[in-house]
């Protein structure tokens, strides 16, 4: 509940014990407790008798306001054994026990002995995910999508009964015992410049699994109007239909199955293609009517930039912007896609990023390896529908990290335990059949959706870093491996990428001749001012490679609720401004779509970006990035005295230097050996007590903000080796303001999210603080009362220009989510700034108000001698300014 607190619900009472009412009815009542303070809900619940089983009625009624975050859910444990029993998602899924069954379903069978199943049944289709672990399966079925509010009742209805297991699964594919022939072939006549042209191959011959190339394959070879040539791998397909049941969707397998070859139409003139199949009996060929392509509007695929590499642009030549927030896992239940994408669309973006993971568009998790999720490659081919329809573009990410650590791997199709070549996650790296079906899921892949201009680019995965107990060493190999593969079986040549969590990540990787575009991803998790974080990263991109650079993962928390913390959006407004004038390739993508951009309605924040560089040449010209000068204040300087305030880096490493000298003007030396971890005793390799030396002005404060802490946390303070503060930080439930449990390491973790502050006199002072926990704690910030002196303007400025434009982006320090939500933002006097690079003359320049994206003003000015000198207003937020060259000036 709310900032995705989980806790257990056993603190509550039975208040009507359970009773027999006269038609056979079970009934019973009471609350169910949390563990904190949180507010108690009250249930009542009946088990009714019915022909094949029982009805359950739920009701639920909060007490008082309590946000579930995810609403209510039917948890199923089910034993495993080898006895080959069956679980069924009717009607999309089925496998043995123990194999990852999940989606949107009407019911679920769980077979008890021979093929008679228990059946459990909502009101209409229900989501389902699988947990599985080494000897158990369980499995939890959303009872109640939406959100009630207090006084109002939520119902859940769900009918036990029996039922038998259907013999075979929808869907189901045969084997094949046919002569090898291409009996009959559908073409089109014709198509326009970049659109579709799709043969539907009614392909007989002999195979087992028609998804292996080494069983059976269909590859088309494509001659162009200017004579080039190209090879185009087709696929086997089962239909979907795709049905909406209320606001949940389900992809249902048809009776129709069968070859296509899907081809994008890059030239005007006539396409020739020749079809070549071959299975284990031989190789057959057919030559095709050639098809007429035609002028259209289309743009073409997205490419790397001929003007700017650093850029994006379509084959057309015109640019490409993209605009977007992160929705990766494709909605089945509530909000739909068409109507997410579709609000997404109209606030002007452009873009999203869909993970092919287990719990997203997923291909590999099917009982057996080799073979591929057809309700998910339906959606997919769906989500390229409306693609087209509303303009978008996508980051294919085929993997993600979730899926290679802990619950996920234990799930994951290649485990060894499921019947899988890698016993780790490390061998997917490393083991030759591993990597020859990830070569054959990337074929399947590009013979499915390589056609389409609106894949923007494949993403290997998300976050490599997460792949459990695997280093560098395999990882750089493997990727040179994969996009050396790639690039030379995919025809339309997309670009390619690859992500980490560790910010820019490790530059090895960005160097590979086949990664195309440069990533970074980042959680702040920290309450600083996020614009000046994110700028530095871009422009460490910026300088270091000369490809596009997209800032694909963003957020001010990584592992709770932003919607609490920053429900305006100030975070996301401060980090897109800043990555838009930083050099990426369109403000940075936030993450937490479900329960933060869209329940707030924070697509305005987008919007704004749109208005703003719609019109600027981004892909078509060449940008350089300004230098700005040290803000001057207009009139008496000020001298400002302010809390400084450090931020320390992540890592769970050792800190490399132990003291840290304290500036007056906020600079401390090594900064990045400033660790958020306080290391305790049971990482005593790893202890390192930060020692800060610095000049109080006058007696004030040392604060340390304490966030979370591991197994328990014992915090010690000196001040000039005299103990200042000493207390206890445990762990367990009942203490802090939220636990979970890590069952990987069998410990409890609290979020305190709370300071600890000793009185420091006057003078020059060394402060040491020191952990002796059981394990770690992790410090968000470093408070020294009034220890700051502010000369000049606490402003940030950025800038870029190229021949035909320029823009700067100018902030107010101070406005960052953290203060706001304080409302502790001063605002900045009037000031100068200039700005260094331009070429001389006279520029229209307009002044934009950022918040909503418009125009407050324009007015000309004359640059000379490469600087244009601003005279700007008092700021309490943030301005933007858009110059062009005055023509004829």
């Amino acid at each position: 509940h709310d900032a995705w607190i989980y806790e257990r619900l056993d603190a509550g009472k039975v208040l009507q014990a359970l009773r027999l009412l006269p038609d056979g009815t079970l009934a019973m009542s009471g609350v169910w407790g949390t563990t904190k303070d949180a507010p108690p809900l009250r249930y009542a619940m009946t088990l009714t008798p019915s022909p094949d089983g029982v009805d359950l009625a739920l009701t639920v009624r909060k007490t008082a306001a309590l946000k579930l975050t995810s609403g209510i859910w039917c948890n199923i444990g089910i034993d495993r054994s080898d006895d080959g029993r069956r679980i069924y998602a009717r009607p999309v899924a089925g496998a043995t026990l123990g194999k990852n069954v999940g989606g949107t379903c009407d019911a679920l069978l769980a077979e008890v002995r021979g093929r008679r199943s228990i059946v459990l049944q909502g009101d209409g289709y229900r989501s389902l995910r699988s947990r599985v672990g080494k000897n158990h399966h369980g499995i939890e079925m959303n009872l109640h999508r939406g959100r009630f509010e207090v006084g109002k009742e939520a119902v859940v209805n769900l009918h036990l009964g029996f039922a038998d297991m259907p013999e075979t699964f929808p869907g189901r594919i045969d084997p094949s015992r046919k002569a090898l022939r291409l009996a009959e072939v559908v073409v089109p006549k014709r198509t326009e410049l970049y659109g579709l042209v799709e043969l539907m191959v009614d392909l007989q011959g002999t195979w087992d699994n028609p998804f292996d190339p080494d069983d059976v394959a269909l590859d088309a070879v494509v001659t162009l109007p200017s004579g080039k040539t190209y090879t185009q791998p087709g696929f086997y397909m089962v239909e979907q239909a795709r049905r909406i049941d209320g606001r949940a969707e389900v992809m249902v397998p048809t009776p129709s199955q069968g070859w296509r070859v899907r081809l994008a139409a890059t030239e005007i003139g006539a396409l020739r293609c020749e079809l070549r199949a071959r299975d284990r009996s031989g190789k057959v060929n057919s030559v095709l009517a050639p098809i007429q392509v035609l002028a259209g509007k289309r743009k073409g695929f997205v490419r790397q930039s001929k003007q700017d590499p650093r850029y994006l642009a379509f084959d057309d030549g015109s640019g490409y912007f993209p605009i977007g927030h992160n929705l990766p896992i494709y909605p089945t239940n509530g909000q739909l896609v068409d109507e997410a994408l579709g609000k997404m669309a109209k606030a002007g973006e452009n873009w999203n990023r869909w993970w092919m993971s287990a719990a997203g568009l997923g291909l590999e998790w099917e009982p057996k390896l080799g073979r591929y999720r057809q309700n998910a490659a339906a959606r997919l081919d769906y989500a390229i529908g409306l693609a087209e329809q509303h303009g978008f573009y996508y980051m294919m990410c085929m993997d993600t990290h979730q899926d290679f650590r802990a619950s996920g791997w234990q799930a994951n199709p290649f485990n060894v335990a499921n019947g899988g070549p890698c016993k780790t996650p490390r061998e997917w790296f490393t083991d030759a059949t591993a990597r020859t079906l990830y070569r054959k899921r990337l074929r399947y892949t590009v013979a499915r959706w390589g056609y389409s201009p609106h894949v923007l680019c494949w993403e290997f995965g998300n976050e490599f870093e997460g792949w459990a107990n695997t280093d560098n060493a395999v990882k750089l190999p493997w990727h040179r491996e994969m996009s050396d593969y790639l690039a030379d079986l995919d025809p339309y040549r997309h670009l390619i990428t690859t992500s980490w969590w560790s910010k820019t990540g490790p530059e090895a990787f960005w160097r590979l001749p086949n990664i195309d575009i440069v990533q970074t991803h980042c959680y702040t998790n920290n309450d600083v001012n996020v614009a000046e974080q994110l700028l530095g990263y871009c422009r460490h991109q910026w300088k270091t490679f000369e490809k596009p650079h997209i800032f694909a993962e963003f957020g001010i928390r990584s592992h709770s609720s932003t919607a609490d913390k920053d429900p305006k959006g100030w975070g996301l407004h401060n980090g897109s401004w800043a990555c838009v004038a930083g050099g990426a390739n369109g403000p940075a993508m936030p993450w937490w779509h479900r329960n933060y951009i869209d329940p707030l309605d924070l697509y305005f924040h987008f919007t704004a970006i749109r208005n703003f560089t719609q019109d600027l040449p981004f892909g078509t010209a060449r940008w350089r990035v300004l230098e700005t000068s040290k803000p001057e204040y207009i009139g008496e300087p000020v001298r400002e005295v302010r809390d400084l305030v450090l931020t320390p880096t992540s890592g769970f490493r050792k800190r490399p230097v132990t003291e840290f000298r304290v500036q007056p003007d906020g600079s401390v030396n090594d900064s990045k050996a400033l660790l958020n971890l306080l290391h305790g005793e049971g990482h005593k390799d790893l202890q390192a007590p930060p020692t800060f030396i610095v000049n109080y002005p006058k007696p004030g404060t040392f604060v340390v903000q304490i966030e979370r802490v591991s197994n328990s946390g014992h915090l010690r303070i000196f001040v000039d080796d005299a103990l200042a503060l000493e207390k206890e930080y445990p762990c367990g439930e009942g203490h802090g303001k939220s636990t979970v449990f890590r069952e990987k390491w069998n410990l409890w973790e609290n979020v305190y999210d709370e300071p600890a502050t000793v009185r420091v006199p006057a003078g020059e002072h060394r402060v040491r603080v020191e952990n002796h926990g059981k394990d770690w704690v992790r410090v968000s910030r470093v408070v020294f009362e009034n220890c700051q002196v502010v000369q000049n303007p606490n402003l940030l400025a950025a800038a870029l220009a190229c021949d035909d434009a320029a823009i700067v982006w100018i902030q107010n320090r101070d406005s960052s989510w953290y203060n706001h939500g304080r409302d502790k933002v001063p605002t900045v006097p009037p000031a100068t700034l200039a700005v260094r690079g331009l070429r001389d003359g006279v520029y229209d320049v307009q002044w934009w108000e950022t918040w909503k994206g418009m125009v407050t003003k324009t007015e000309p000015m004359t640059v000379k001698g490469g600087v244009l000198d601003l005279r700007l207003p008092a700021i309490r937020t943030d301005l933007a300014l858009k110059l062009r060259p005055k023509r004829g000036g």
